[in-house]
């Protein structure tokens, strides 16, 4: 956790959503005030109001005087987190091409520069965590943080799912490829061209981690 000046709690929220995503604590698992107060050395205040803040998000469910559940996520939550994602992150790319200064456009190439090596030695765990920075960054561009808020909590479970599923054969290299296209649309300041890369993208998305799951 870092940021020492920002509220123990939301530090700890931030470090529990990327925990998930990361796999340390599993979907469906039961987690209580005590198991994380214990695991991040804190006191159980901060727990209470980083999962309070997290359940907001819709990344966790409390139970009273029981700590929380994190939700289980099937296809039809994968569906319908894909297709809001898709048109959020397309009204924010069109925007974000508009906002874009060449330093911005600098680190998204950095970011997929790890990105894309993260591909190529074949580490998901690593590619996952670099592509949400990806559209992290990319999103927060835009400058519309309600939006990109909106985003953070429920994405963080489709990419725990991710991380474990992988990737279909042929999606690592046409990830690069639109990215590759989403870098050079902000970069065009064309936003209408962004938004059309985003919303694919998003949909292409949604196609191959449905795919990954196993037959009903």
């Amino acid at each position: 956790m870092d940021a020492l000046n920002t509220p123990t709690y939301i530090r700890l929220r931030d470090q529990l959503r990327n925990d998930i995503v990361e796999g340390v604590w599993a979907l469906g698992a039961h987690i209580t005030l005590t198991e994380l107060a214990k695991h991040y050395q804190v006191s159980q205040n901060p727990v209470r109001e980083a999962l309070l803040q997290l359940q907001g998000e819709g990344v966790v469910a409390m139970r009273m005087n029981r700590g929380a559940v994190i939700p289980t996520v099937d296809a039809l939550y994968i569906n319908q987190l894909y297709k809001i994602r898709g048109a959020i992150q397309s009204m924010l790319a069109a925007d974000a091409a508009t906002a874009a200064k060449p330093a911005d456009i600098d680190r998204l190439v950095e970011l997929e520069d790890m990105r894309r090596s993260a591909a190529e030695r074949a580490d998901i765990p690593a590619c996952v965590i670099a592509n949400r920075d990806f559209h992290r960054y990319m999103d927060g561009i835009s400058g519309n943080r309600m939006a990109v808020e909106m985003l953070e909590g429920r994405s963080a479970l489709v990419d725990a799912v991710r991380r474990s599923k992988g990737y279909g054969s042929e999606r690592l290299e046409m990830v690069t490829v639109q990215h590759a296209q989403m870098i050079d649309a902000l970069r065009a300041n064309d936003g209408k061209a962004a938004a059309a890369i985003a919303f694919e993208h998003a949909e292409m998305s949604r196609k191959d981690l449905l795919a990954m799951l196993p037959a009903p």
